[in-house]
């Protein structure tokens, strides 16, 4: 295949420090930092999502930005399903809404970390979720999304 000088023009634009820099400007920043704060759709408060840092966690948590409700799932593929599919876990303790704000989720650089932060902007308060794994007398477990009361 010829190179041609418009293809070596296209090609010089997406450099290493390009992509890097327009994944930044996305909010790809990278583990550790705040999630991107897209502006609300008109009608309604609009929602952020963040993943925790820790490779073994397999899970995605959401906030909706002017409540600080919390949600949070997870891929799962049984064992003989050809198709895997999306857990949501029930909310528990502190995850419901809140008081209004400007809520954010900001992951830690904590590798073993599953849980991240919810922030609310207006107040500077901070409270951690997580999902929490409680044993059942009859055996198992129950798993539920818990946040901590806010604090600064």
């Amino acid at each position: 295949m010829r190179t041609t000088p418009l293809r070596n023009a296209r090609a010089a634009r997406r450099t290493p420090a390009m992509l890097l820099a327009v994944a930044l400007a996305a909010g790809l920043g990278g583990i550790g930092g705040a999630v991107a704060q897209p502006a609300a759709a008109p009608g309604g408060a609009g929602f952020d999502f963040a993943a925790p840092p820790s490779a073994q966690a397999n899970r995605v948590y959401g906030i909706n930005r002017q409540t600080g409700e919390m949600n949070v799932c997870q891929f799962e593929r049984p064992n003989a399903a050809g198709v895997g599919v999306t857990f949501c876990f029930a909310q528990g303790e502190g995850a419901g809404a809140q008081k209004a704000g400007n809520y954010a989720l900001v992951a830690t650089r904590y590798e073993g970390e599953t849980g991240i932060f919810r922030v609310n902007r207006d107040t500077g308060e901070m409270s951690i979720c997580y999902v929490r794994e409680t044993a059942r007398a009859a055996g198992g477990t129950d798993s539920s999304l818990v946040c901590t009361p806010a604090a600064r």
